[in-house]
């Protein structure tokens, strides 16, 4: 069966407005010139300005700039959904590698890790216990301003907590409250995450807690 040649002839590329603009600027500059506005004005209006000058360009060169140009833009494009994606795989990879880390501990292993996990939180409280309390005090004492000023707008305001209100049936919420440090709490939201998201790596901890122990002298 015969092939038939198709019809469909290839568009002559042509050279955009971005193009006449930055040929006048570039013609112009050389000369210690320039025009304002040359980015609103239209194609038309861009055409009798280069007749005007009298600038010579080469139009070939510059279409095959472009076609160069938009192929780097494609490659990088594609590098960059590459790059993802290989991360995507290995971020995968790693968290079913951690799971089943997890899984395959035993209890006192698994609770050797949580409290390991909770107790660098609780340090981080403790690090950070006076900035947290001059925070908390700011965001009360905002929480508290809004507060009056819905009322003072006979709204129907509700005190939720230290850092919310209830707006005829909308919270509000004023900015991060850090509560005091809970550990029942903080030991439950670390068992959560290492089950569901497993954030940490079982493994690492253990030779972490292992070592500490040591250093400690804890046999």
């Amino acid at each position: 069966m015969l092939k038939t040649k198709s019809n469909k002839k290839q568009m002559p590329k042509k050279l955009l407005k971005s193009d006449y603009v930055k040929i006048i600027e570039e013609h112009l500059a050389k000369q210690g010139k320039r025009l304002t506005n040359l980015s609103k004005a239209t194609l038309p209006t861009l055409k009798e300005i280069i007749e005007k000058y009298d600038i010579k360009f080469d139009e070939k060169s510059i279409v095959e700039e472009n076609e160069k140009e938009k192929e780097k833009e494609k490659e990088e494009r594609e590098r960059i959904v590459k790059e993802r994606e290989e991360e995507n795989r290995i971020r995968i990879k790693n968290m079913e590698r951690k799971k089943k880390e997890w899984e395959e501990l035993n209890e006192e292993d698994k609770d050797k890790v949580i409290t390991w996990v909770v107790i660098r939180a609780q340090k981080n409280y403790l690090d950070n216990y006076w900035k947290h309390q001059k925070k908390n005090k700011e965001i009360k004492l905002t929480t508290d301003i809004m507060e009056e000023k819905f009322k003072s707008e006979c709204a129907k305001v509700e005190r939720i907590n230290n850092n919310t209100i209830n707006v005829k049936g909308v919270n509000v919420v004023n900015g991060f409250y850090t509560d005091p440090f809970d550990w029942e709490k903080e030991y439950n939201r670390a068992i959560e995450d290492m089950e569901k998201n497993v954030y940490y790596e079982p493994l690492n901890i253990l030779k972490k807690i292992e070592e500490e122990e040591k250093s400690n002298d804890i046999f």
